[in-house]
């Protein structure tokens, strides 16, 4: 009996890891996706005029910039996935609906992606988008 009980609960062990490292896998794919979508648009979008939101979101990746992820340790973040696509939202809401109407269908398709990663991932990105406009009105001033 005691066999089974700790075969059991090796099988359930890497099952486990199995999916951590799956889900792992999906954000740095989801950043991917991200930064694919960005690279995409830096022809056509002058940065400069994001630099607030920007800034906002560079608190919160380590060691470097969300222009320029480079650590695994920020492209398997969960937070670091939602303030990607946040900031291609902010961006992407604000300029020409209709010149980047594909890029923006890319994107909600990414968004539902990432909020299907996480039980908060949505709240997460609720919560940063208000914390996000609060800090461009007060460093646009």
């Amino acid at each position: 009996m005691s066999f089974v009980n700790k075969h059991l609960a090796r099988i359930l062990e890497h099952q486990h890891k199995r999916s951590v490292r799956g889900l792992f896998l999906k954000m740095e794919e989801m950043n991917n996706n991200c930064t694919q979508l960005r690279k995409r648009l830096e022809p056509h979008i002058d940065f400069t005029q994001y630099q607030h939101a920007i800034n906002y979101v560079n608190q919160f990746v380590s060691h470097t910039t969300i222009l320029h992820l480079k650590f695994i340790t920020n492209t398997q973040n969960l937070e670091v996935v939602v303030l990607h696509a946040l900031l291609l939202d902010y961006m992407l809401e604000t300029e020409n609906k209709t010149s980047f109407e594909y890029e923006n269908k890319l994107l909600q398709g990414y968004l539902q992606e990432i909020y299907t990663l996480n039980d908060h991932a949505k709240t997460l990105f609720t919560n940063h988008r208000e914390k996000m406009l609060s800090y461009i009105e007060q460093h646009a001033e």
